[in-house]
Order: C-alpha cells, then sequence, then structure tokens
C-alpha cells in the first residue's frame, strides 16, 4: 500500500476525458483507466544497443480495469524523402508482447488496451521528461480481419490540445458501450439498367425523410453492400470523382460521407453535402444537430453539423472493420458532377489502405484526428505510402539510386561527386557538435573540380518542432572569409553561382551519417551575390524532394547561355523607352497607354520589372477571376508576361509571390530568335485549376523567368515562392524554393 504524503497537490489539467499527472508523467482517463510514462530504455539494452543516433526506445504503462500491461514506443526520426522529417512515436505491439512471453492478446481485451493507449499517446503534453510531442503516433501489430496480424500498420496526427482543454468529459468510453461487430459484403442480386439508375436518384431526391428508409433497402438488391446486422453502408452517387455512401444505422441514415478511392487506397471524409443529408431513423424527420446549418446547392443539400461522439465511434468502425471486407466489384450508379447528372459505370477495388480524415475521436470529444490502416508496408508514390513505408522499414534507402543516378557517394571518404561533370563536394572537418538529432552540428565541406577549391560552412540545426528536424543551413559570408582565412583569392561573381548551385544541390542529396547527423529537409541559405552585388540580407530556402526523373513534356530541347544573370529594375515612371528593343517598347508604350489603371494597382507594389540591358520585361499583364474549390468565393489573381527578344511567356499564379511553372505558357517564338524551330508555342494555359496537360520549361526559359521573378523580392516585404525547379538532377515540377530578403 502507497500513502502519499500531505502537502499541496500538483494541479491537474484536464485535456477532454483526460487529467494531466505531470509530476508522475500520467494522463488519467475519466473512468480511472490511466498510461504512465516509465522512462528510456538503456543504451546497453538489447532492443537499445546500435540503433541509431534518431531512435529512442521508450516504456509506457496502460493500466485499465482489467488488465495492465507495459507498450515499448520508439521515438523515431523519419527520414521520407518527399516531406520534412517528422518525429515520430512508434507503438510497437510485436516486441511489447515478446517481452512479457505472449505471442497475441485476445481481441476485446486488444480492442480496450489499445483504444486506452493510442488515445493517450495522441492527447499527450509536451513535457520535459518525454520532450517534444510527435508529429504523428504510428502502430504497428494487432487485430485484423479477424486474426492477429504483425502486418497491420495505422498511423494517428495529434490531437489539437488547445481545443481538449475547454472539453471536459466526465463519462466512460463509448468503445466499451459498442459491441463487437462482423461485417459482410454483400453482391447485388442483379444489374440496375440506365433507366433504373435514373429513376432510382430522382426518387431519393424528391423523397420525404419518412420515405427514405424504404427507398434504402429497395436498393440494396441493385447494389454492392456491407452489412452487419442492421447497419449497412452502401455507395449511393458520385460527385466531383468522390463516392458518396448511405450509412444507415438503427438511429440515422446519412449520406455525407465520402470516399476517394484510388487504386488500393480509399479515403474517408465527412463532407456537407448530399442528396439526402441526415436523417433521424426512429422519427423518420431530418436529424437535429446541436448547432446545424442547414442549405441546397442546385440539386444537393448542404448540411453544416458535428455528429456526436456515439455516430463518430460507429464511422470508424467503418474503417477499422466493414470496408476491409469489400470484393472489387464493377456496377452502375448515378454521378451528380454536373446539373443534370449521368449514370456511369465504375469499379471499386478493395483496400490496401483506408485513410479516415478527421473522423477517429480524441479524448471523448468532438475533437478529431486523422487515422490512417495499412495491410503491409510496400513502397509507395502517395504521401500516405511514403510515410508508411519510411516509419515502419527500419532500414529505408538513405539514397536513392534511381533518382540521383549522377550522384556517387563514397562513405569512407564522405563525398559525393557528380559523375557527369566531376564536381565534388566532401566534408572534413566538424568544427562543433554531434551526429544526434538533438544536437547541433557545424561541418567544414569543401567544393573541388577542374578549377580549383572552395570551403563550405554549413550547420545542421538540432530539432525544434515535431516536424522541421534536418534543416541545414549554408553561411556563404562565412564561407567567403573561411576562403580568406586558408589564403585564397576572392572569387567572381560567376565563379561563385557556379559552386553556390551544384552545391545547394549536392547538399540536399547528402545522406544521413553518423558524424553529421540526419540528412537535410530543408537547406536555408545566408548572403550571396544578387543583383550583381553581394547581398547581406539575400535568404534562399529549398525543401529536398527527391522525385527528380519525371516524364513531362518539353517544348523543346534545353540550352543555357553562357552569360551570368544580368540585374532587374523596377519600371519608373521615367524610364527612356529608346533605349530599350523594339519588342519591349510596344510593351512599355501600352503600360503607358493604361497608366492610370496601372497607378490603381501599383499602390501596394510595382507592377513591372525591366532588364538593366533593356530587352527583357516581366510585368502584370491582366487579371483572372479564381475560386477555391469547390464553393470558395471568387477572387482576383494576376496574370503576369514575360518577354524578351525571343520569346513571350505567361504566367497564371493563384496570388502574388507564389509562382507555379505548372502554369507557364509559351505564347510566342520570334522567328527571328535562335529559338525558333527549337521550341514551340503552347496554347494560353487554363487559369482555372491547371487543367492541361503537364510541361516543362527548357533550362534556359526557365533561368530567364526564375532571375525576372527573383528581382521582385527587393521590392516586397515577404517572401517569394518559385514551385517548379531546375536542379543538377533534372526538372522536378514538385520541387520549391523560397527567397527574400532579411529586414529587421
Amino acid at each position: 500500500m502507497t500513502i502519499q504524503s500531505f502537502g499541496k497537490r500538483e494541479p491537474s489539467q484536464v485535456l477532454g476525458w483526460w487529467s494531466t499527472r505531470e509530476g508522475e508523467e500520467r494522463l488519467v482517463r475519466s473512468d480511472g483507466a490511466s498510461v504512465r510514462f516509465l522512462g528510456f530504455l538503456s543504451r546497453d539494452d538489447e532492443r537499445g544497443k546500435g540503433t541509431p543516433n534518431d531512435r529512442r526506445w521508450m516504456r509506457f504503462e496502460a493500466a485499465s480495469a482489467n488488465r495492465s500491461i507495459k507498450l515499448f514506443v520508439q521515438q523515431r526520426d523519419v527520414a521520407n524523402p518527399s516531406s520534412p522529417r517528422l518525429l515520430v512515436w512508434r507503438l510497437d505491439y510485436v516486441f511489447s508482447l515478446q517481452q512479457v512471453g505472449v505471442d497475441a492478446l485476445n481481441y476485446e481485451e486488444w480492442l480496450e488496451i489499445d483504444r486506452l493507449i493510442c488515445d493517450a499517446l495522441v492527447c499527450w503534453p509536451k513535457w520535459e521528461a518525454t520532450g517534444l510531442r510527435p508529429a504523428l503516433i504510428a502502430v504497428n501489430g494487432g487485430w485484423h480481419k479477424g486474426q492477429w496480424s504483425k502486418e497491420y500498420y495505422r498511423t494517428f496526427s495529434m490531437a489539437y490540445l488547445d481545443a481538449l482543454r475547454s472539453n471536459a468529459v466526465q463519462r466512460s468510453p463509448v468503445a466499451s458501450e459498442e459491441p463487437t461487430r462482423r461485417w459482410s459484403f454483400l453482391p447485388p442480386a442483379r444489374q440496375a439498367t440506365v433507366d433504373e439508375e435514373i429513376a432510382t436518384r430522382e426518387r431519393f431526391a424528391a423523397a420525404k425523410p419518412e420515405e427514405v428508409e424504404n427507398l434504402v433497402f429497395g436498393l440494396l438488391p441493385h447494389r454492392p453492400h456491407l452489412q452487419s446486422g442492421d447497419r449497412v453502408f452502401v455507395p449511393l452517387s458520385q460527385i466531383r470523382g468522390r463516392t458518396f455512401w448511405l450509412y444507415v444505422d438503427e438511429d440515422i441514415i446519412t449520406d455525407r460521407i465520402s470516399v476517394h478511392a484510388e487504386g488500393a487506397g480509399w479515403t474517408f471524409r465527412i463532407g456537407n453535402e448530399g442528396l439526402l443529408g441526415t436523417i433521424d431513423r426512429r422519427r423518420g424527420t431530418a436529424f437535429k444537430f446541436d448547432f446545424p446549418w442547414e442549405g441546397v446547392k442546385g440539386s444537393l443539400k448542404r448540411e453544416f453539423g458535428n455528429f456526436p461522439l456515439v455516430f463518430l465511434d460507429r464511422f470508424r468502425d467503418l474503417c477499422d472493420n466493414a470496408v476491409w471486407q469489400w470484393n472489387e466489384s464493377q456496377f452502375c450508379f448515378f454521378d451528380l458532377s454536373t446539373k443534370e447528372g449521368f449514370v456511369k459505370e465504375i469499379s471499386i477495388r478493395p483496400p490496401q489502405r483506408v485513410r479516415a480524415d478527421h473522423i477517429a475521436s480524441a479524448a471523448g470529444t468532438a475533437v478529431r484526428v486523422n487515422l490512417v490502416t495499412a495491410e503491409g508496408a510496400p513502397e509507395g508514390k502517395s504521401y500516405d505510402r511514403d510515410m508508411i513505408s519510411y516509419i515502419f522499414h527500419d532500414d529505408p534507402p538513405l539514397l536513392d539510386r534511381s533518382n540521383w543516378e549522377q550522384f556517387e557517394y563514397q562513405a569512407d571518404a564522405y563525398s559525393l561527386t557528380d559523375r557527369r561533370t566531376a564536381q565534388k563536394i566532401e566534408l572534413q572537418e566538424i568544427v562543433s557538435g554531434s551526429g544526434k538529432v538533438t544536437d547541433e552540428c557545424q561541418g567544414i565541406f569543401c567544393y573541388r573540380d577542374n578549377d580549383g577549391e572552395y570551403p563550405l560552412v554549413v550547420t545542421r540545426e538540432s530539432r525544434k518542432t515535431s516536424y522541421g528536424a534536418g534543416k541545414w543551413v549554408l553561411n556563404h559570408e562565412a564561407s567567403r572569409s573561411k576562403n580568406q582565412q586558408l589564403g585564397n583569392r576572392s572569387i567572381p561573381e560567376t565563379r561563385w553561382q557556379d559552386i553556390a548551385k551544384f552545391s545547394r544541390d549536392a547538399l540536399l542529396a547528402w545522406p544521413e551519417t553518423d558524424i553529421f547527423g540526419p540528412s537535410p529537409s530543408a537547406l536555408l541559405e545566408l548572403e550571396g551575390f544578387f543583383q550583381g552585388r553581394w547581398e547581406p540580407r539575400l535568404r534562399r530556402q529549398q525543401y529536398v524532394h527527391l522525385r527528380t526523373v519525371e516524364d513531362n513534356l518539353s517544348v523543346g530541347r534545353d540550352r543555357v547561355e553562357a552569360s551570368g544573370p544580368q540585374p532587374w529594375n523596377p519600371i519608373a515612371s521615367d524610364v527612356d523607352i529608346e533605349i530599350t528593343s523594339s519588342r519591349v517598347q510596344a510593351v512599355l508604350r501600352k503600360l503607358s497607354a493604361h497608366s492610370a489603371e496601372i497607378a490603381r494597382s501599383n499602390q501596394t507594389r510595382r507592377a513591372g520589372w525591366l532588364r538593366a540591358d533593356g530587352r527583357a520585361i516581366f510585368y502584370l499583364q491582366d487579371w483572372q477571376t479564381l475560386r477555391a474549390p469547390p464553393d470558395g468565393d471568387a477572387y482576383q489573381a494576376p496574370i503576369f508576361e514575360y518577354l524578351d527578344d525571343d520569346i513571350t511567356l505567361r504566367l497564371y499564379p493563384k496570388r502574388f509571390d507564389e509562382y507555379e511553372m505548372k502554369s507557364l505558357a509559351l505564347i510566342e517564338v520570334n522567328p527571328a530568335s535562335t529559338f525558333y524551330g527549337e521550341v514551340k508555342p503552347l496554347p494560353a494555359f487554363s487559369p482555372i485549376w491547371h487543367s492541361q496537360p503537364r510541361w516543362r520549361p527548357p533550362r534556359e526559359i526557365w533561368c530567364r523567368l526564375v532571375t525576372a521573378m527573383e528581382a521582385q523580392i527587393e521590392q516586397i516585404s515577404g517572401k517569394l515562392q518559385i514551385k517548379g525547379l531546375y536542379t543538377a538532377h533534372g526538372y522536378d515540377s514538385h520541387a520549391a524554393r523560397t527567397v527574400w530578403l532579411e529586414r529587421s
């Protein structure tokens, strides 16, 4: 028996149905169940021995009314080449049960413990003992499809604690009130004809709430569906590529659940549109939400209101159990994407991965988190498949040769070489810090080519957030000073540009090493040449993105001019038109004729920029009306035009200071240009959500346009982002760079 000492009791904080005990590193649920942090495993422990610097094992105790069990959770710094490095807590059931000599828990026992520990970890606060809150909770092992499986993987996003603090819940978990259900897939007795589908849609659209139930059960013989007793889940219609399903239980009928099935991945969402909305099945009336808001848009109902917790738990049962019984089916149903609608045939495959967007409840309140469930952890090309692959593979590839085939990394020499150009960087010295992800580390790299070598001062920042580990900083001013300390002469701008371009690409490709730590998720460059001068305020940041092998169409063969970039200046009101080229003169005269209109749009920013030699211009050409999907308000977005002696380009960004190369259109190629016959104009790009096939601009055209874009940072107070980059590895439409001038 433990007797607590007298004294002032430590105040606890309420997070939904959890109360916190920071002194004990414990969360206590309103029914008395608790989860407690027991500490980190020693590095000498069998499981901890030899683990990388970015992984540590923790022990937790989950105690319910029926059982107490110790569970092992690993802090993992996950290196995903297509997104920032995440801090993940991985609950490992397989290893945890090995420590107590058990192969598996029985289903009811596991369900109770699983809901307890996963809910607690999702809501775990930032405490000194455990450190930063993770970005994701990952779980491997558990009951799936009626049996214990080691190849069962899930990830949970973290609960928003500020929302939980205002929601105290004094009640038992809903999971204990719901019996375990077995779902079955039922194929259609016969396929409905097109005329029958049209009639079905019309009957549902005109039905009163009390008539819907009979229509639903009249639909089931013609549709594949899932059933468990009196609960039914059946596809009803499709709207803009998303399939809307009817969910029926003893209390409600609703078609607000939509599923986007792409390949073997299903994504669940609770939307606000539907043909029926939500109906109280017992009363035969519209369901009354606590804070309802209803409306009609065309033939669809719009319904806003949060489902009570009991229904969220039932929806989660659909994701956890029901949909995994689905068999591949091909059938016809009604598509409501247009006002008139039409009947189409679709095929839905069984899922191998299910994502529930903000459906899984956290801490017994209306706060909801994302849940991703997968069978196996194969490598994939979607975000969820990438994350599952890199979270659960203990030794993922750190350098993908198919994407970085022109680079050769030599681990013994800590060097990275471009096979085509023989350019190389190597890590020469660790100045301070270590390779641990929690430590900052500064090192001296050396750039080498046939013309000489140049030092690079690089710092890897320690992890400060659960999302941003692996940020590297290349300090060009410190590198220039180091070069002078070594007794070397200063290098000209053209030489510096070549070194900076290669070093940027090579450092972003650098793998994880024991002495310098995690590979970069982003590279921040401090200072550098800009607009023909050394600029101490210049900042460039580029996130790592390894998908560089793309089959996007090019409008012609690549060519690059040998001359360096020229400065750009804002178009002054008294610019001397006569010193510019004839093509630029025509644009300047047009702008002069519309000077009053330009002045109105120029209240907060410059409307155009002119290259120093007067032979190129980049300016605000027009405006376009955009609307955020699916039903956002309309807004005005700029259309920019770039023109020089060779080409005319138009760019359709969604907003100022965010440029996406996928929105680029090549309007004209001057017949007198050397580009003529090499590159082909494309029709004007559709400004509405990028409907044309993707293509990539030739490297020289891209370089000219990017130089003009970056010149704008002298006239704006914020940052400028460019998406779609050429690197040493080729063109990557997903890679992004942010450029700005640091202002105090």
